[in-house]
């Protein structure tokens, strides 16, 4: 990871490339965010009208059988006190069920002893049972506690009851569990004689319920008027379980709440967990029975288009930025090549190498400059180098030429210290001589022989001979063009120490 990120920073154009990306990145990002949430909430409110208008043309469909059924059982109950013989009410029944294909049962039930000739019980009751239709008299039971019986009676109007399950030990039953309209039944008089109930099998109701095309996983429910469950995709739990003890634990306030609101006859929507999976619960009340259908749709069903073209726009938009970090990446990096020319041939120039130019570039923008500027520049430095060479050579050339000179100075004032100690001893010689013979023949002039005094004279007269001849020799090197002095030796001819003559008195100095 280290390395990659010191790859990346060591180089511009990719870096470069990235940031651009990155940027146009997190732009695109936040505008289709901003976008798919709208489409998000424009697609739930979409799902919510959608689950609506289904429930309320599931419920418009119930309502229809119901009002068809209602309005059957109504006119029969007025119809029918005046045709009160026991044979009628078999075809009555008969009849009813045969004109009516969403009937399931239909039921005569009289009060005990109407018929006194018939007994106590006397109930014309047909069902249908597949193709067929049997109608039979009711075999002696005691229907009058039956809630299909006892609800009209109590309540002295007609209603709905709760599914039922319609099997009794030796009357005619059908497997399925029952719902029934009841109707009271009067006379003339407004006395209650018995009631008639029309009967649809809660599987016909479960069909159409479940028959809502949602979704492909959608699934419907209906649940009676304490909660229990009358429609339900798992059969186990029709009329053993209710919404309230089916709740997952997790979310069962929302569960509870969404039960109660049920009971209380209300519509909407809710948002919760349904066997571990997210969501949407619709649900809508059957006024006349009490009783509320519930589509629930799961949400990866109501989003799955949504999800498709997120993915599918998110697949795009990779892609996408992919080919434009390539992109980005080729023309920065054509765009910086020349400053990375010009950095290694900065690197070049740091180590020394000045006659290596770069070519001029055509470029008319910033980068064109630069580069060109650079290799004015470096021309510049170049010529600048050689002339600070050249001019090193001349003053090494000059340095040698001083060393020598210097060297030769140094040699000359030797030998003109030598000359001046030589000239030196070479003058001084005789004018000890000359001072020293100046004094004896001061002192004692008289006291010398003439010989010893000619030969004192001679020898003081040779010493200024020499001096003379030093004297010229000296002004002679002085006048020359090189201004050096006579290599020859100036007392060759001079021999000053030569002695005395012995018989002299004087001694030599």
């Amino acid at each position: 990871m280290k390395r990659l990120f010191r790859y990346v920073c060591q180089h511009l154009s990719l870096r470069l490339g990235l940031t651009i990306t990155l940027i146009i990145g997190v732009v695109f990002s936040l505008l289709f965010h901003f976008l798919f949430y709208r489409c998000r909430s424009y697609i739930q409110r979409a799902a919510i009208e959608r689950a609506t208008q289904l429930l309320d043309n599931t419920a418009e469909r119930i309502n229809g059988i119901m009002d068809e059924t209602e309005t059957i059982t109504n006119f029969m109950a007025l119809t029918t006190p005046r045709h009160l013989k026991p044979d009628s009410l078999l075809a009555f029944t008969h009849r009813t069920v045969q004109e009516n294909s969403f009937l399931t049962g239909f039921a005569i039930s009289m009060e005990p002893y109407f018929f006194p000739e018939m007994g106590r019980y006397y109930s014309a009751y047909s069902l249908r049972q597949a193709d067929s239709i049997t109608t039979v008299r009711e075999g002696p039971f005691e229907y009058f506690e039956a809630p299909w019986y006892k609800a009209p009676r109590t309540l002295g109007r007609s209603c709905w009851i709760d599914a039922f399950d319609d099997y009794n030990e030796g009357t005619l039953s059908s497997p399925d569990i029952l719902t029934s309209y009841c109707c009271p039944m009067r006379d003339a008089d407004g006395r209650y004689i018995g009631s008639i109930t029309a009967s649809l099998t809660l599987k016909w109701l479960s069909q159409m319920v479940t028959a809502i095309p949602a979704y492909p996983h959608s699934s419907a429910i209906m649940i009676g008027r304490d909660g229990t469950y009358l429609v339900h995709p798992d059969t186990t739990k029709l009329f053993r379980q209710s919404i309230f003890s089916d709740a997952d634990p997790k979310v069962k306030r929302q569960i509870d709440a969404l039960g109660f609101s049920m009971i209380a006859g209300r519509s909407g929507m809710v948002e919760t967990i349904v066997d571990g999976v997210d969501a949407y619960i619709f649900y809508r009340p059957l006024q006349r029975t009490g009783w509320s259908i519930a589509i629930v749709c799961p949400q990866s069903d109501v989003f799955a288009r949504y999800n498709r073209l997120l993915l599918l726009v998110w697949s795009i938009i990779g892609i996408a930025l992919l080919l434009l970090l390539v992109l980005c990446y080729q023309i920065v990096r054509r765009a910086v090549q020349p400053l990375r020319q010009l950095d290694l041939q900065a690197q070049r120039i740091a180590n020394g190498h000045f006659d290596q130019t770069l070519p001029h570039s055509n470029r008319r923008d910033s980068v064109g400059r630069l580069t060109n500027s650079f290799i004015s520049m470096q021309q510049s430095l170049h010529d600048s180098v050689n002339a600070i060479q050249s001019s090193n050579a001349q003053l090494s050339t000059l340095n040698a030429q001083l060393t020598q000179a210097y060297q030769l100075k140094l040699e000359t004032n030797r030998k003109k210290t030598e000359f001046i100690q030589a000239m030196y001893h070479a003058i001084r010689t005789p004018l000890n001589i000359i001072s020293g013979f100046t004094q004896v023949l001061n002192a004692s002039l008289h006291e010398f022989p003439a010989d010893e005094i000619a030969d004192i004279t001679a020898r003081m007269k040779q010493s200024a001979t020499d001096l003379d001849r030093l004297t010229h020799e000296l002004e002679e090197a002085a006048t020359r063009p090189n201004g050096t002095l006579a290599q020859a030796d100036p007392l060759a001819p001079l021999n000053p120490l030569a002695p005395l003559n012995p018989s002299s008195p004087i001694k030599p100095i």
